[in-house]
């Protein structure tokens, strides 16, 4: 069964988490919430090895291409061994 046969078009990493989402855009709220994570606290987008923080209630275009990565508090106080481990 392909991707698009059971409706989502975008795959999204938080804390190793997977999730699949069908939206094209999404704020960070609704984003940990899918996550099951508290949605006052901070997120990371995290790209190339760098980690940007987004603001409370950012929207985030998700695109068919890649897999976003994002990372919350919890997840950041990995070493930088740990993360290239993953």
């Amino acid at each position: 069964m392909a991707l698009w046969d059971i409706g989502f078009r975008h795959i999204i990493d938080v804390d190793g988490q997977l999730l699949a989402i069908d939206t094209d855009l999404i704020d960070s709220a609704a984003l940990l919430a899918k996550a099951n994570r508290s949605a006052d606290q901070p997120l990371w987008l995290v790209r190339a090895g760098e980690r940007f923080l987004l603001q409370a209630r950012q929207m985030i275009r998700l695109t068919k291409d890649e897999v976003l990565f994002f990372e919350t508090n919890a997840s950041s106080q990995m070493g930088m061994i740990e993360r290239l481990a993953a």
